[in-house]
């Protein structure tokens, strides 16, 4: 029960207290649907799969595949990571971070406790850890290149911004160190409300700016180079009669399209932002904080129930909405040709129709569940599950 009670965030809306471990986790159950009928249109073809160490078993987790120098890198939770050839599956390398430091601190914490990654970038692979450790490794070989102390819980995707590789904490410090060499450069500190979500928003970069959301319901750019403050927005504010009500955390990864950017809080709005100067250009109520996805005209979200829209990026105005995933710990969505993909907790991925939302398809990786959103590359899906399988898909 007490792995259980670690896991499934996403689905499950866990609340923790800052500063508490996962134990200290309140869950907030959602009805979950069952597996709806539907008449496939759309056929998915595993073109091949991997199992890599344990996974991510019921622990939180934010860990995906990435996809970069003809190479598939992925990894578990207890150290294991590892770099496959991205046609053929053949696995190139493994390196085990629980073995490189099995006389330090984090074997006292259950291994290495991988939570955060994977990205790439100046020939390094990047991960993070919830022991607060920031690792890169040679794409090439997998040997540390170097590792860094960071000041929190590392939860979500380091990016690596103009040279450096810049990390949200769950501490509320965004620290930047120096690609290539692990050297801290800056830091700049959030506003921490007592009670958030488990997760931080990953961070995007455009134009020498840093974009991420905040526990307290902002969107924040700063300079990639410094960490000096740039401008705020605001998309959700604290004001329900409930603890629960008042989390309006914005987890999701801020998605940038010229001089736009969207981005969506927990109790709050999916929004549209100036890039320039964060000024609001419109704001819609929906509660999510999983990834958004977006092609030409059409942004698509998961809320935090399991509903799946489409919206007009032009002026929120909503498009289609699928109800029929709800309660099914649905991954944020990710566009594949015409069809829109989201993962659920039994390991299904699900195909919708891109203009209708219409569900077409879908295909069973493996009965762990699909956590993270799909990364579409090159017309193949890849995804993780929680028992550690990898696969690539191609849809017909």
């Amino acid at each position: 029960m007490m792995g259980a009670r670690k896991g499934l965030l996403a689905g499950l809306m866990m609340v923790a207290l800052a500063g508490c471990s996962s134990n200290d986790e309140e869950e907030i159950g959602i009805q979950v649907s069952p597996l709806p009928e539907i008449s496939s249109s759309v056929s998915a073809k595993v073109l091949w799969q991997a199992s890599d160490g344990d996974g991510v078993g019921d622990y939180w987790s934010s860990l995906s595949p990435d996809v970069g120098y003809g190479k598939v890198f992925v990894a578990e939770r207890f150290g294991l990571v590892s770099a496959y050839d991205q046609e053929s599956g053949k696995k190139l390398w493994s390196q085990n971070l629980r073995r490189i430091f099995a006389e330090g601190a984090l074997v006292k914490n259950n291994g290495a406790r991988l939570s955060a990654g994977i990205s790439h970038g100046f020939n390094r692979v990047y991960i993070g850890s919830e022991n607060g450790v920031l690792f890169a490794l040679d794409q090439e070989t997998g040997e540390l290149s170097w590792r860094a102390d960071t000041r929190g819980e590392l939860l979500s995707d380091p990016a690596v911004v103009d040279g450096y590789v810049v990390v949200n904490t769950g501490s509320g410090k965004v620290q930047a160190f120096d690609a290539e060499t692990g050297e801290a450069k800056w830091t700049y500190e959030l506003t921490m409300p007592s009670l958030v979500l488990r997760g931080t928003s990953g961070i995007n970069a455009s134009q020498g700016a840093a974009l991420l959301g905040s526990a307290d319901g902002k969107l924040v750019a700063v300079f990639s180079e410094q960490g000096a403050p740039i401008w705020e927005a605001r998309l959700a504010e604290a004001s329900g009669s409930s603890e629960l009500d008042n989390v309006v955390d914005v987890d999701s990864k801020p998605l940038i399209l010229g001089s736009t950017v969207y981005a969506s809080a927990f109790n709050g709005n999916l929004a549209a932002v100036e890039l320039r100067n964060g000024q609001i250009k419109w704001k819609r109520q929906y509660s999510s904080f999983s990834p958004l996805a977006l092609q030409g005209n059409d942004l698509f979200l998961t809320d935090s129930d399991g509903a799946v829209y489409s919206v007009d990026r032009q002026n929120g105005l909503e498009n289609w909405a699928n109800s029929q995933l709800t309660g099914r710990v649905v991954t944020g969505p990710a566009v594949y040709g015409d069809y829109l993909l989201v993962g659920d907790f039994e390991g299904y991925l699900h195909m919708l129709r891109r203009d209708s939302g219409e569900l077409v398809g879908r295909i069973q990786i493996d009965g762990s569940g699909i956590y993270t959103q799909p990364l579409v590359v090159d017309d193949k899906v890849y995804v993780q599950t929680r028992g550690g399988r990898i696969a690539v898909v191609t849809i017909q």
